[in-house]
């Protein structure tokens, strides 16, 4: 560790390691581009999309294991995001399915996910450490997205769904990438000779 290092960098250290995994940006690449051409080339055959989601998650855990290897692992304090993972799976991902449901069923001239995601967005760049303010961009742009059909600029309905998940796999590269480089830029990788453990 540099002795010049002030408590700030600290901080922000302490803040990404104990929300490691993610920041890894690399990560999300791949499901993003899963998402894109399962969209895109309209997959309708469940088995394409399968497929397709499958080897995403094999490049996700490589990238994991490149992660791994540059920076080593870190140690989860037991316990430090119980409140985190309660506030998600009770509230948080029961609002965002919500949303897609409303959306899907009673469409209408709002798209009510647009915002609903935006604001979850937020919420998960709030409780993994903050930093990357990409993530509020990202967030606002997903939110507006939610007046697209009162503007004219697309059907509402599936029509809707269909380029609002396009959206979505952009956000998932764009911002994978940009965490990837934030999290290099922070940590930086180890030193060639140095042996990868665990913190």
């Amino acid at each position: 560790m540099q002795t010049g290092m002030n408590q700030k960098q600290l901080r922000r250290i302490e803040s990404v390691t104990a929300n490691y995994f993610f920041w890894q940006g690399l990560r999300w690449v791949p499901l993003g581009v899963a998402l894109l051409l399962a969209i895109l080339i309209r997959a309708a055959q469940p088995v394409i999309t399968v497929l397709l989601m499958a080897v995403a998650l094999a490049l996700s855990g490589a990238a994991g294991r490149y992660y791994q290897r540059t920076f080593g692992n870190v140690r989860a304090i037991p316990g430090r995001h119980v409140r985190r993972d309660r506030w998600k799976w009770f509230f948080v991902y029961p609002l965002m399915a919500a949303s897609l449901i409303i959306d899907g069923r009673m469409p209408s001239a709002f798209f009510v996910t647009g915002p609903v995601w935006g604001a979850a967005i937020v919420a998960y760049w709030n409780s993994t450490g903050r930093g990357r303010l990409h993530y509020l961009v990202i967030a606002a742009i997903v939110a507006a997205s939610g007046f697209a059909p009162a503007l004219g600029m697309i059907e509402p309905g599936k029509p809707m769904l269909n380029a609002f998940f396009v959206l979505l796999g952009v956000v998932y590269v764009i911002g994978g990438v940009l965490d990837h480089y934030e999290l290099v830029r922070i940590l930086g990788p180890l030193p060639e000779d140095h042996d990868a453990g665990t913190v």
